[in-house]
């Protein structure tokens, strides 16, 4: 599917509107953006002995950007959640209405666990899943969580709740079985042994003789030939390895925006206490002459993403080594019982391979370390108490202080911002925080037509949790319930259908709602606002196929009057499309052009023929 940034009109909002697919100009002007200085907010732990520290006065703290000293806006200790709007408080909401606001209680800070099976063995998995089963048989009343699973995609096994026998059962149940990770190999495929080697090499007829270690040719070679058998397979695996990890990269990434995007409704701190095996962030070369990651592709901008949306929805991430303490794979007495550690581990450090496991044992350590904190979380490591890490990480995470102030360097050029936070007397405390941020302006605009941003594609998936950065409420009724009486709705297709679209046409009509308290808008001379937003419909069948998607981009324009009212009861816009019978899941969208950030919830509905 293609969402072309194109704007058929400038609109000012009396009311209600009624949107249609509009006629597509090769040449429609792009959104006028612009840029504003904000606060930063900083949320700062601080632990003695890795217990919370409360009461702290405001006069001890400081912080620094690139070094220079910043005068504090503001000063809190356990930031309250604030009040949704009014009009998507999901107890009022009538029939056949929905919100993408997230269920949370009121609390400091909420905790989700994020239990990653695309990075971890299947047997760290299951022990993980043991050990939160043992936790939280122990929480403490009133501890909110939710959890979320990592496979191919990010899923939602349970929106927030205090209620740890829920939490319990959910994780007993199928959904969150251990699974074995498709992108993963097993410990023992991860190098080749001689009788591999050599009966490949064997099965080779004619092969060249070998190349020397100090890559001069041997006596009568071919040095313009291949690779010899050991050296072809050596780089054959490092390829297949490379390719692993850079998908795994790539699904990481976009689960970690997916989870930004869907806290980015709630107010105040969030903890992701992420389980997994392995933290393929910071990629770090293989120290062999093979390089693993030759083929691997450069993800600067997608990280610098990943972060700017972990910032903006005050995410702080708990690396928990779901591996526990290390012990190299082939020193295991399941895998080799009939000989000694003492042998095995003379063997393994004969042929290099025990210095390679340490070697990528410590790189991901320093991954799960800098990704603590550059987030303001902590990372728990060798450690087989996962439920003790847990607990540890939620009563950390529960307890913060919130440092505001506004950057006396006021440039959104995109750099890198690096933030210190120092405490007077501070008597061997511990402060964490995260250390910087990219100041990117608040209005980034999309590139005008071409492909959705990754951004709004995610909040787009089927089954992908829904994105909150833009909070939406939707009520979904056929074209014939009496709601709509004298309301005059276009005639013809609405949607462009896909081949799956089977049988006749079912009109629907979605009247959404989008607070614009979650847009960035431009202010305009005569004291009007405008926004550019783009909106997106997709039915999807149970499986996950797109039957019909509808889009569309604009510009609204608020005038001086209008904006009082607007800001609180929300812009309100119907929206015509069309349904197979059956079983469909409706997934609705909005896209913020000026601050390319979105929000997105998924209906499932049967429509009757």
């Amino acid at each position: 599917m293609r969402i072309l940034h194109r704007f058929s009109s400038f609109l000012f909002l009396p009311g209600l509107l009624l949107l249609t697919l509009p006629a597509h100009s090769q040449n429609a002007p792009a959104p006028a953006l612009r840029a504003n200085s904000s606060l930063v907010l900083v949320d700062v732990v601080v632990t003695d002995h890795d217990k919370p520290v409360h009461g702290l006065d405001r006069r001890r703290f400081h912080v620094f950007e690139d070094g220079n000293e910043q005068s504090l806006f503001s000063f809190d200790e356990h930031q309250p959640a604030g009040a949704p709007p009014a009009f998507l408080a999901s107890a009022a909401l009538p029939p056949n209405t929905y919100t993408n606001l997230p269920a949370y209680p009121e609390a400091s800070a909420v905790n989700v666990l994020l239990l990653d099976a695309l990075n971890t063995p299947l047997g760290d998995q299951m022990r993980v899943r043991s050990k939160m089963i043992d936790y939280l048989g122990t929480v403490k009343p009133g501890t909110t969580l939710a959890i979320f699973t990592l496979g191919m995609q990010l899923r939602i096994v349970t929106q927030f709740t205090s209620d740890p026998a829920a939490l319990v059962s959910l994780l007993r149940k199928p959904k969150t079985n251990t699974q074995q990770s498709p992108l993963q190999d097993t410990p023992s495929s991860t190098a080749l042994d001689n009788n591999q080697v050599n009966a490949v090499a064997g099965s080779q007829p004619a092969m060249p003789p070998p190349i020397s270690n100090a890559g001069a040719a041997t006596p009568g070679s071919n040095t313009s030939g291949p690779m010899n058998a050991v050296a072809a397979l050596q780089q054959f695996q490092a390829d297949q390895i490379a390719g692993q990890i850079d998908a795994r990269m790539h699904i990481t990434l976009e689960a970690l925006k997916q989870l930004a995007g869907y806290l980015a409704g709630i107010s105040g701190r969030k903890n992701v206490i992420w389980f997994s095996g392995s933290f393929p962030l910071v990629l770090w070369p293989d120290a062999s002459q093979f390089d693993a990651f030759a083929n691997v592709a450069s993800y600067r901008e997608e990280v610098q993403k990943t972060s700017d949306m972990l910032t903006a929805a005050r995410v702080a991430i708990y690396p928990v080594d779901a591996s526990g303490l290390w012990e190299p794979t082939e020193f295991s007495a399941a895998n080799n019982p009939t000989i000694s550690t003492d042998a095995r581990i003379r063997a393994q450090e004969q042929s290099g391979q025990w210095s390679q496991q340490r070697e990528q044992h410590d790189s991901n350590q320093a991954t799960m370390q800098q990704v603590a904190d550059d987030t303001g979380g902590k990372a728990y490591v060798e450690t087989n108490d996962l439920d003790k890490a847990l607990a540890s990480a939620i009563e950390n995470g529960s307890s913060y202080y919130t440092l505001a102030y506004a950057p006396k360097n006021a440039a959104l050029d995109g750099r890198y911002r690096k933030i210190q936070v120092r405490l007077d007397d501070d008597h061997g405390l511990k402060l964490a925080y995260r250390r910087g941020y990219y100041a990117d302006a608040p209005s980034k605009s999309s590139p005008a037509g071409g492909e959705q941003t990754s951004v709004f594609a995610a909040a787009l998936d089927h089954d992908a949790p829904a994105a909150t950065a833009i909070l939406l409420k939707a009520r979904i009724l056929p074209a014939a319930d009496p709601a709509f009486q004298g309301v005059s709705l276009p005639k013809g297709a609405a949607g462009d259908k896909s081949p799956s679209f089977n049988g006749p046409a079912h009109r629907y009509v979605v009247h959404l709602t989008i607070d614009a308290r979650s847009l960035i808008l431009d202010n305009l001379p005569d004291g009007s606002h405008k926004a550019a937003i783009e909106i997106a419909l997709i039915a999807y069948d149970g499986l996950g196929h797109p039957l019909n998607d509808y889009t569309h981009a604009f510009q609204v324009g608020l005038n001086a009057a209008q904006s009082e009212g607007i800001m609180t009861s929300g812009i309100s816009v119907l929206l015509p499309f069309d349904l197979p019978a059956g079983q469909v899941d409706l997934r609705i969208g909005v896209h913020d052009l000026n601050a390319d950030r979105a929000g997105s919830l998924e209906v499932p509905l049967d429509v009757a023929n």
